[in-house]
């Protein structure tokens, strides 16, 4: 972290060092500019750490999220040698447990001419042998993109801010709350709780969940809402693995490359369970750099912030489902938890320029890990100071 003073004025102030907030102050620091980096933890504590840590180009539709999350992939790579962090390149696999979703696949794959990401069917026996723990009675195939990454996220954001916040050209301010943000005549205005004022030529707030604090008005004009997610570790006492990150089919009826392979190939899957549809559960098997299995999630979306308690009930729905999909598991939890980030209801991102000076940026939903270093790119490339 940086042992510098912290200076008044700056280039650029970035609130929120979760995905999104510490994203733009990399690439404000990468281009030069004087960056200040605000958060109200040590280190980010919310969505950005309390997920998969998958890098998923597979689930983006061809076109610019897709772009991003390509994007994404080549600066996670770039950055994991730097930091000491692993990714790995283990792929995910798509399941399908009808023969219209196994046909529905397969011609997927055919169509599939995107060479930055590449997929390939599998029947059932390849997609069994594949991995460790499969049933083989709910899979009739899958469709494999073996250029997916995944990194543990707490591990990746840690390193990340300790290394650009102890360059010269970013400051990292931890365990502060900004109260305001105001427009001045040739800068913006930032306070903190503890009556500190900060000046910058240009402010990105990134502050996830928290964007209804700082700025209620237009936070209640906003088309965000709020998801809550649930997730579960289990025990591998065996030490098996499971060598590829695996999606159940329900994926097929959430994301939108498969939704838009439906509408292109004229076919409409059959929707999950109405239950898991009304809890958003959407099963991934993934494992960690520890051998730890790693099941969720679930999606609970709510127009006012949600508590963090836990739902017994939405766990056992995950590991009922998770049972069908896989043999000779413990399903014994050893850890659970939540996440809790906003998302925008049509255009999947919410970006608001509120002056000149000051962006608003928060509502990407869960596919901040894959897509957000892209979009911050974007953002810092356009900026005119």
């Amino acid at each position: 972290m940086s042992t510098q003073p912290y200076q008044r004025n700056y280039d650029v102030i970035v609130i929120g060092a979760g995905v999104l907030g510490a994203f733009h102050a990399y690439f404000a620091m990468q281009r030069g500019l004087k960056t200040l980096l605000i958060d109200k933890d040590v280190f980010p504590q919310q969505a950005s750490i309390r997920n998969f840590g998958l890098i998923i180009p597979s689930a983006m539709p061809p076109g610019i999220w897709r772009d991003r999350a390509l994007a994404s992939c080549e600066i996670y790579s770039e950055l994991s040698d730097l930091l000491g962090v692993h990714i790995r390149r283990v792929g995910t696999q798509y399941l399908a447990h009808t023969e219209a979703e196994a046909s529905f696949l397969k011609r997927m794959a055919q169509e599939q001419h995107d060479e930055y990401c590449p997929a390939e069917f599998r029947n059932s026996k390849e997609t069994v042998q594949s991995s460790c723990c499969l049933n083989t009675d709910f899979c009739k195939g899958s469709l494999y993109f073996p250029n997916d990454l995944q990194l543990d996220p707490g591990l990746f954001f840690r390193a990340f801010i300790n290394w650009f916040a102890s360059s010269s050209d970013c400051d990292y301010l931890p365990k502060a709350t900004v109260v305001s943000v105001e427009e001045r005549k040739n800068h913006s205005q930032i306070k903190t709780a503890d009556g500190r004022q900060f000046y910058a030529q240009q402010v990105f707030a990134c502050s996830g969940a928290d964007l209804q604090t700082l700025f209620p008005e237009i936070y209640a004009e906003s088309n965000l809402h709020y998801c809550k997610l649930q997730m579960l570790k289990l025990a591998n006492p065996n030490h098996r693995m499971l060598g590829v990150n695996i999606a159940s089919p329900i994926a097929l009826t959430r994301y939108p490359a498969f939704l838009n392979a439906q509408f292109s190939q004229g076919v409409s899957l059959e929707l999950p369970d109405e239950a898991l549809q009304d809890r958003g559960i959407q099963i991934w098997f993934t494992q960690n750099e520890h051998n730890e299995f790693i099941l969720g999630d679930s999606h609970e979306y709510s127009e006012e912030p949600p508590t963090e308690f836990l739902s017994a009930e939405i766990e056992s729905k995950m590991i009922d489902y998770a049972q069908n999909m896989f043999v000779n598991l413990d399903f014994k939890v050893t850890d659970r938890w939540c996440g809790i980030y906003t998302e925008e209801k049509s255009a999947g991102l919410f970006q608001y320029s509120l002056s000149e000076r000051i962006d608003l940026i928060t509502g990407i939903g869960g596919k901040g890990m894959t897509t957000g270093p892209g979009l911050a790119k974007e953002n810092i490339s356009r900026l005119s100071i």
